[in-house]
């Protein structure tokens, strides 16, 4: 029966040391200490243990069985309060394997995702990303560590939650270049009298748009509901169909010489595109790094934290 007894990580040491080298006065040496206090710390050990642990054995002190036995548990242990002990927080993006998920809508897809995805080949090549959707769930997802990063409008977060904006933005109108009844200008007569495509935006920033709407007393003729932005040049510029998409998007779209984007004819709303994360992540270093490397894209002059 072992004798009661805490042991410490520098009794852990001497065991390890004197099973590396076979020897009580080399593994003092390889410890810097002096040979009695090696001596009394084994001694220690072997009662705690109620076992000689080491026996010599012609010129070297040969393991026991139960030291044999401990060896394994004792060394894990070792590695890892090594680890502890050389922990520094930092994160090295060039050597890193780390996987970081993100939730975004489909204009961060068409915005951001690029220039992510270029830096990163160049820089970064063995991190990998998951992009998700922003869903009623991101807040609970982030809180558990799911979901590294959130960029979009998300107003349903709550305490817990770090944000910092990364643009600001407002809505315009996509017309095909070539529509029979809008050429030029895009009166408000021409809004409600046109079929619109619009977009599903619970919790989205259509929301914001939708809710001037509904303020102004505008009338639209809905014609088309989609879920996302997938298609949605070619379906403006093959139709006499127009639609509110937010003014990167649209100047995005308007590259495209078949398409045009307009001012609203009412007063556009605006908000804010942040980036947001729990605060169980604050310090991580690999999240600080990406939060970082996303708001340098997109540092304006408008941007505050």
């Amino acid at each position: 029966m072992k004798e009661s007894g805490k042991m410490d990580i520098r009794q852990l040491q001497i065991f390890h040391e004197i099973y590396r080298e076979k020897s009580v006065s080399k593994a003092a040496e390889s410890l810097d200490m002096g040979q009695p206090g090696v001596s009394i710390e084994l001694n220690k050990l072997r009662k705690h243990f109620n076992d000689p642990l080491f026996v010599r054995v012609g010129n070297t002190m040969q393991a026991t069985a139960v030291a044999e036995s401990l060896n394994g548990y004792i060394t894990d242990l070792l590695d890892k309060w090594k680890r502890i002990d050389e922990f520094t927080g930092e994160f090295d993006p060039a050597i890193s394997t780390r996987r970081f998920t993100i939730s975004m809508m489909d204009i961060s897809h068409i915005e951001i995702l690029p220039k992510l995805v270029a830096y990163l080949h160049a820089n970064a090549p063995n991190i990998a990303l998951d992009i998700v959707p922003i869903t009623p769930e991101t807040p609970v997802q982030m809180s558990n560590g799911a979901v590294d990063l959130a960029i979009g409008f998300v107003p349903q977060l709550k305490a817990g939650f770090y944000q910092q904006k990364l643009f600001r933005q407002q809505y315009e109108c996509l017309v095909s270049s070539h529509h029979p009844r809008i050429q030029g200008t895009l009166s408000l007569e021409d809004f409600e009298r046109e079929g619109h495509v619009v977009f599903y935006h619970q919790g989205t920033g259509h929301s914001i748009l939708e809710q001037q709407i509904r303020r102004l007393g505008i009338q639209r003729n809905v014609y088309l509901q989609l879920s996302s932005f997938l298609g949605l040049g070619l379906l403006i510029e093959k139709s006499d169909l127009i639609t509110s998409i937010p003014t990167r998007l649209s100047n995005m779209f308007a590259r495209n010489p078949n398409l045009c984007s307009y001012a609203l004819p009412f007063e556009s709303p605006r908000y804010a595109i942040r980036q947001h994360w729990h605060a169980r992540f604050h310090q991580d270093a690999g999240s600080r790094w990406l939060r970082k490397l996303i708001y340098e894209f997109f540092n304006t002059s408008e941007n505050t934290e």
